[in-house]
């Protein structure tokens, strides 16, 4: 018997698995000892470009009342904004000492589609008050109209609208987190820009099936990545002045701060994480247990787990997916109900035909159940993907394409725990829903294979990249 420690919202629970279990996760990676001189020597020595302070002192040279917005990442992110080593008090400060005054800077949350963050939210992110700086902070609007400016094509024809904000400031800056993506290949930098203050019709190309059912559309490419390659021209077309990105570990320590040119620093930092990331695996497994991770705020969100997961598990094997849902809504959008409800009616090749008929409008979101799809069409089944959440309702786990794991304490429990606020014990009770939901797996993978299974735990969620040795090696050796 083995006793796994995974995390679960911002605790961790116990689980007892009744057979060994692999289990892996990202390599230990060297941390910076002083995070906050790190921040503020990437300003000083950044990446491919000018110092900060000259950027900003040349732009006011040139037009003394220049205004300046910087792009900061929404709730989904764990982008060390505050704290020891946060990056905004530190680059707020660096943009006054320049010569800008407060009321000639903007912060812009780069929410992409994402809902809009409240005043509450926007202090806990971003420490605005303890930082003593009092900008005016606004969210970004992806379907307003009115607040969308055109600015060109990509190479691929497709129209890019920004925030018209962010087009019309005369110094950019964009901050972020550089950590393994499930379609970009990795994050931070130019998704900022795309998909952070992009409209409605630039992410209708960008997360449209026909880019993201492209095989290079996934963990660590950039090379032919058609997400990235849009992504990056569409930045490039808004422009850029300066951006600030950080690495971390799987503790959320500074591993690196990557400031300057978007491309390169952007780069620089992926250069970074591929040391440590990928997590080294030897076969594939009949079933993977992953948590959620913080990113998982919802079902929406949870997909880059499971993604995750089925880069490790057997065709037909079994997933058990962990998730503390922290968003107001658990599931996501109405129209993202909508397209899981169509890929539960369909399956996973009748959505993704669905998806690319010329009789389809896009809807809104989509681009996350055709990930889901993806995860389907590995395991075989939506039994086969136990999902363990105490937040989402018994009445959206109806039509949501799993096998939810909470019916397994019985209708009891299930009435009692599923969708409410249970002011008791809920790390207790997610303890007892992942043992059952272990059980039940064990057992009927045994009685479908008259043997054990081979588990494995990825204990870093989302953030670690499972890749089978032998794929490694054909990689590095082309």
């Amino acid at each position: 018997m083995d006793l796994l420690r995974v995390e679960y919202g911002d605790t961790y629970i116990s689980l007892k698995v009744p057979l060994s279990v692999d289990e892996r996760g990202m390599a230990a990676a060297p941390v910076i000892e002083d995070p906050s001189a790190a921040v503020t020597d990437s300003f000083e020595n950044p990446i491919g470009t000018q110092p900060l302070r000259e950027i900003i002192r040349s732009k006011l040279a040139a037009k003394p009342d220049a205004g300046a917005v910087v792009v900061v990442s929404d709730y989904t992110r764990p982008v060390p904004y505050r704290g020891r080593g946060g990056i905004l008090a530190p680059l707020l400060r660096t943009m006054v000492q320049s010569g800008l005054t407060e009321d000639r800077i903007t912060i812009l949350i780069g929410c992409g589609s994402h809902r809009n963050m409240e005043e509450k939210e926007i202090e806990n992110m971003l420490g605005l008050k303890e930082s003593g700086f009092n900008p005016a902070v606004i969210n970004h609007e992806y379907d307003n109209g009115d607040e969308l400016a055109f600015v060109g094509r990509t190479e691929r024809n497709s129209p890019v609208e920004i925030n018209k904000k962010y087009c019309e400031a005369d110094i950019k800056i964009v901050t972020g987190l550089v950590e393994s993506h499930f379609m970009a290949g990795a994050s931070g930098g130019r998704k900022a820009v795309c998909p952070g203050v992009a409209g409605k019709k630039t992410l209708e190309i960008f997360h449209g099936p026909g880019t993201l059912d492209s095989p290079q559309s996934t963990d660590l490419v950039l090379d032919g990545n058609p997400c990235h390659e849009e992504a990056l021209q569409a930045a490039r077309l808004a422009g850029c002045d300066f951006s600030v990105n950080v690495t971390l570990d799987s503790a959320r320590r500074h591993t690196g701060v990557f400031s300057g040119e978007l491309g390169l620093a952007h780069l620089r930092a992926v250069e970074k994480i591929r040391e440590y990331v990928v997590v080294g695996i030897e076969k594939k497994y009949d079933l993977v247990i992953i948590p959620a991770g913080f990113v998982g705020v919802n079902h929406y969100q949870a997909v880059k787990a499971a993604v995750a997961a089925s880069r490790a598990v057997r065709p037909g094997g079994m997933i058990i997916l962990i998730a503390k849902h922290t968003d107001p809504d658990p599931v996501g959008s109405t129209e993202y109900r909508e397209t899981l409800a169509l890929l539960k009616e369909r399956g996973p090749a009748g959505f993704l035909k669905t998806i690319n008929s010329p009789e389809w409008t896009f809807r809104h979101d989509q681009w996350e159940t055709q990930m889901w799809g993806k995860v389907l069409s590995v395991i075989g089944s939506e039994t086969n993907l136990l999902y363990c959440s105490l937040e989402i309702s018994d009445d959206d786990y109806r039509m949501l394409p799993c096998n939810p794991a909470v019916r397994l304490l019985g209708n009891p429990a299930t009435e009692k725990y599923c969708g409410t606020k249970r002011p008791g014990e809920p790390t207790r009770v997610m303890e007892e829903m992942a043992r059952e939901a272990v059980r039940y797996a064990i057992d009927r993978l045994k009685s479908e294979a008259d043997r054990s299974p081979a588990v494995l735990f990825l204990r870093d969620g989302p953030y670690g990249v499972p890749e089978v040795s032998s794929l490694r090696t054909k990689k590095a050796g082309t």
